[in-house]
């Protein structure tokens, strides 16, 4: 299937280098940080090979969704590509903002993406998940992976953290130790996302889903749901103080400084572990898949996907170009630009994984293998920030671990009207 989907892409580009005048612009929104910045270079490198022109807006991350969604509804056709996070999918498509890509693969000769690409980057561009039409193309394959002082952990009687007891054991060690100025944790406690996407993992881990297998009813507040809650309140009493507040820049700057042991993380923070103009940590900062808890670890799965606009007057075009930026050069490209790859050829490729910067693949390969979508809800930008809400407020103390998980089942079921 790849030497077919090769070939039609090779037919593609042969046909389009003939008639490059046909090209109409294509215009991609793309949000602020390396996941844009990476497309628009590849969208610079593609307008100068076709001599044609390729747009980028870029935007910060809220206002991408917002721009976008404002597109779709207008149906202003202003965006022919969108990057988007992976979460914002079901609202996209479910709202028709998105252009179903069964037509165009057909027309390209392939029944859809290469098997090089990893499964679950393909899962997480159909929707339904893993059921439905393509969507969308993954380009940036973000996972969390769990990020460890490995020396500081050994002293503490834990080689490697299989399990959130393990981590739990070194952490409070080292907490007892750092005397108030080292911590066996610390992790994003921020209301909306930043709580959330570090619960998640937890709360998958000891078998807990915020809805059922057919989305049909709210289940945060369960047994399950408590036992997690458990252990990330327990992580809480081994982070530094006012963890309720911290977003990226926090977590990342303790790890660096070496003043705290552990943490999940995502893995563009690997540059800043191995730079030693940022980092007092470089080459002592393990990898692992996301310990387990009841169940096996689970990662957030995070990538980044593009997909082109119901209302696009250029779609044939946006889907070549899609095309050609998620081919396996491209993607390498991209990698070597900073974001994480989506294709096992890359993942594996030893130009890159001899180097010290992506040393850490053959983890973040695993743990997208091993990862679990955000739940797949149009409404889930609402969902997300009224569960954090409830979250931080629990991780501040300011209401108990229980009134957290009754608060987010009561807002979670008036967002969706479910119960």
């Amino acid at each position: 299937m790849v030497r077919k989907f090769c070939l039609a892409l090779a037919a593609a580009a042969s046909a389009l280098a003939i008639s490059a005048s046909a090209w109409a612009d294509i215009t991609i929104l793309v949000p602020s940080g390396s996941e844009g910045d990476g497309l628009r270079a590849a969208a610079a490198d593609y307008a100068k090979m076709k001599n044609t022109k390729v747009e980028t807006v870029q935007a910060p991350y809220a206002n991408v969704f917002e721009q976008g969604a404002n597109a779709g509804a207008t149906k202003s056709g202003v965006f022919d590509i969108i990057l988007m996070d992976d979460p914002w999918i079901p609202f996209f498509a479910e709202n028709g903002h998105l252009e179903d890509l069964t037509s165009y693969f057909k027309g390209a000769g392939v029944e859809g993406p290469d098997n090089d690409f990893l499964s679950k980057s393909l899962a997480i561009c159909r929707n339904p998940y893993n059921s439905g039409p393509y969507v969308c193309l993954p380009y940036v394959g973000n996972a969390q992976m769990f990020f460890y002082d490995a020396a500081k952990f050994k002293e503490a009687g834990v080689e490697a953290p299989k399990t959130w007891d393990d981590v739990l054991k070194a952490a409070k060690a080292l907490t007892e130790q750092g005397g108030g100025r080292y911590f066996g944790y610390v992790f994003r406690g921020g209301q909306g996302n930043p709580v959330v996407a570090d619960f998640m993992p937890i709360f998958w881990s000891y078998g807990a889903d915020m809805f059922n297998a057919d989305r049909t009813k709210v289940t945060i507040d369960t047994p399950e749901g408590a036992a997690a809650m458990k252990a990330f309140m327990a992580l809480r009493d081994v982070s530094p103080k006012g963890v309720e507040s911290y977003n990226a820049n926090e977590v990342g700057t303790a790890l660096a400084a070496g003043t705290a042991a552990s943490s999940i993380n995502w893995p563009n923070w690997v540059a800043t572990f191995e730079d030693p103009s940022q980092s007092k940590m470089v080459g002592k900062i393990s990898y692992s898949p996301i310990p387990a808890g009841t169940k096996p670890g689970s990662s957030e799965i995070g990538h980044w996907t593009m997909g082109i606009m119901a209302a696009s007057k250029n779609k044939q075009e946006a889907f070549d170009f899609m095309m050609w930026a998620t081919t396996a050069e491209q993607i390498k490209i991209s990698a070597e630009r900073g974001n994480p790859p989506v294709r096992t050829s890359v993942f594996t490729d030893q130009e890159l994984t001899k180097q010290e910067q992506f040393r850490h693949y053959p983890v973040l390969m695993e743990a997208i293998q091993a990862s679990t979508p955000r739940p797949r809800h149009p409404k889930w930008p609402e969902i997300e920030n009224a569960f954090g809400i409830e979250l931080s407020k629990a991780v501040a103390g300011t209401i108990s671990p229980e009134e957290a998980l009754k608060n987010s089942q009561a807002a979670v079921e008036q967002i969706t009207g479910l119960k």
